[in-house]
């Protein structure tokens, strides 16, 4: 059926195969495994990166959504912005403070400057208000200091004590704080479509 010619042929076919098989198979455990490793690693990185950066784009649709939102609010911080002074020139504030006075029905008035305290990027500058004023007139003028468009100003402390010789003029002892920018303020950034 075979001659010797064809046996011989088929031997070297077969050898020369199994030997194809056996390189075939040393390369793809050599260096094809490796490869295939790296690339489901680096796969498994990109699936990865792609998860948070979808979520981060769906963070920032929401935030696109709000565009209305986020301009009321720039809009109200720019009005504070407005209201801080930029230097420590007392004359503004206590023009202010003399028409909130004037404004209400306050007596015995003594106003004082405190100490500064630095707050990072602006500074309080503290003033104790000493005055005589019925409970009416003691709202009327707190409800203008710390509602003042003019400017930032709240009221730290308050301390009302009674006169026994005048029950219905209180002695009142407030202490009013305003702020001052000490940095620069940073420019607006035009963010564009």
């Amino acid at each position: 059926m075979f001659s010797e010619n064809d046996k011989k042929i088929l031997q070297t076919t077969l050898v020369a195969g199994v030997v194809a098989v056996l390189a075939l198979t040393y390369y793809v455990w050599a260096f094809v495994n490796p490869d295939l490793g790296n690339l489901r690693t680096e796969i498994a990185t990109l699936k990865e990166q792609k998860t948070k950066k979808q979520g981060i784009l769906a963070e920032l649709k929401k935030w696109e959504g709000r565009t209305g939102e986020i301009a009321t609010i720039i809009q109200d911080l720019d009005q504070k912005v407005q209201r801080l002074p930029r230097s420590a020139d007392t004359s503004k504030f206590l023009e202010i403070l003399r028409e909130c006075v004037r404004r209400t029905n306050l007596s015995d008035i003594k106003i004082g400057r405190l100490k500064s305290v630095p707050m990072g990027a602006y500074q309080e500058i503290p003033y104790m208000v000493t005055c005589r004023a019925r409970y009416h007139d003691l709202g009327q003028f707190l409800t203008l200091v710390e509602q003042n468009p003019q400017q930032i100003m709240r009221v730290k402390t308050l301390t009302v004590s009674n006169d026994k010789n005048r029950p219905s003029r209180h002695t009142v002892v407030v202490q009013v704080a305003t702020f001052v920018f000490t940095e620069p303020i940073p420019k607006k950034e035009v963010v564009s479509k």
